[in-house]
């Protein structure tokens, strides 16, 4: 329309009056969040990453893609809302778009605790012997491996909520009877729990996550407390 000197007029973006004058003016579209909004799940999972020590500063947007397991326009997503949020700034490398942090150890984790959220869903309690084939540990399961708690009686398991239903299939789970003695409780998130977890069990900080509001005060404590130890043994919560 320029060559063919047609005016044109695009709200907020780009106008064009080939009579008067040229004013093209770009603005790109803000992620707008609103005060107390929970973050979005790939958000927290880069955050919790960044927070319990992994190398992500600087990375390009494949390669924070590929750590955390999902696509490219997420990854871009997150890195709109981080600015949005102010943590983060715009960082580009030749044509790459860089993470680039703002804050960091204890100064991230008070800004951004109170708009952390559980990523547990929701929870089936089915009858399999294959339950290290659905994903890491959870739950009091997890905390026990990481506290003084006892083991409970019954496994609990994390996986993607994406998955449940080939999970499923797959190894033909079936809901689980009050005399089942191979009950496993599987807890579906918003996240990968596989991406963030250690040998086997789910990360620290999403286990807190999970826990910190359970009705089980002794839970609750025993998952702050560890939470703690993450804050200590890493310097990053400080």
């Amino acid at each position: 329309m320029m060559e063919r000197k047609i005016g044109f007029l695009a709200p907020g973006a780009q106008i064009y009056v080939p009579e008067a004058f040229l004013d093209l003016r770009e603005r790109a579209n803000t992620f707008a969040i609103a005060h107390g909004e929970n973050i979005s799940p790939t958000t927290q999972m880069l955050l919790l990453a960044l927070l319990q020590g992994q190398a992500l500063e600087d990375r390009n947007l494949t390669e924070l893609a590929d750590a955390l397991r999902v696509s490219i326009m997420s990854i871009s997503r997150t890195l709109d809302e981080l600015e949005a949020l102010q943590l983060a700034k715009a960082h580009h490398v030749g044509r790459q778009h860089r993470l680039h942090m703002l804050l960091g150890g204890r100064e991230l984790w008070i800004k951004v605790r109170d708009r952390l959220q559980s990523p547990l869903r929701k929870v089936r309690v089915v009858s399999t012997a294959h339950g290290d084939k659905i994903g890491p540990l959870a739950g009091e399961s997890a905390l026990a491996r990481y506290t003084m708690l006892s083991e409970p009686r019954g496994e609990t398991r994390a996986l993607l909520g994406a998955s449940w239903k080939h999970v499923e299939q797959t190894i033909q789970l079936r809901p689980a009877t009050p005399f089942d003695d191979d009950r496993v409780a599987i807890q579906t998130w918003t996240y990968d729990p596989q991406v963030l977890a250690q040998n086997g069990i789910v990360d620290r900080l999403s286990l807190y996550l999970t826990i910190r509001n359970d009705p089980d005060e002794r839970m609750a404590q025993a998952a702050l407390r560890d939470c703690a130890e993450v804050a200590s043994a890493r310097s990053s919560l400080r």
